[in-house]
Formats: structure tokens, sequence, C-alpha cells
């Protein structure tokens, strides 16, 4: 065959990328890029919701403690012997020496 002609094949081996697969793996390296950046900011959203708990957490603390106290003033306000004093010295009331019951 000394006529005959070779054809002539591209070499697809080697470094050299098809557009497709650098389409592909651009796409690949922006879907990384843009993961990496929402894991970071959820990070920082969840670091934010942790110091808000924590915030939230003192104040219901400082309330329940106010909310102890006041429970303990209104016993003590409430007590017989308080509304006794009161009732004597500054609406100046005595306890009646007989009771009557009414016919």
């Amino acid at each position: 065959m000394k006529g005959a002609r070779r054809i002539h094949r591209p070499n697809t081996s080697g470094n050299a990328f098809a557009p497709r697969q650098f389409a592909v793996a651009i796409a690949i390296y922006v879907a990384i890029a843009l993961t990496g950046l929402s894991i970071a900011t959820l990070s920082q959203s969840v670091r934010n919701q942790h110091i808000a708990l924590g915030a939230s957490q003192r104040q219901q603390d400082a309330l329940l403690a106010e909310y102890s106290r006041l429970l303990i003033e209104r016993s003590m306000l409430s007590s017989y012997q308080n509304v006794d004093q009161v009732a004597e010295g500054r609406l100046a009331m005595a306890f009646p020496e007989s009771i009557e019951r009414a016919p």
C-alpha cells in the first residue's frame, strides 16, 4: 500500500483540556467556593444566635430573681402582723371590744 493515506487524529491524551471539561472544572470550583461561603455565613449566624441565647438566659435569670423577691415581699406584706400594724398605725383602726351579732 504505497499510496495509502494516513488519517491524522488529534492527540486527545495529555494535559490539554477540552472546552467542555474546562467549563465543568470551573463550575465545580465555583460550587465549592459558594459552599464554603455559605458554611462561613451559617457559622456566623449560629454564633450570633448563641450570643442572643446567652443574653436571653441572663435576662430570664434576672427576672426570676426579681419575681422571687416580689413573692417574698408580697407574703411579708400580707402577713397578719403587718396588716394589723398598718390598720392600727396608718388607718387608726382598733379591734372592737366585743362582737355583737345582728338578729
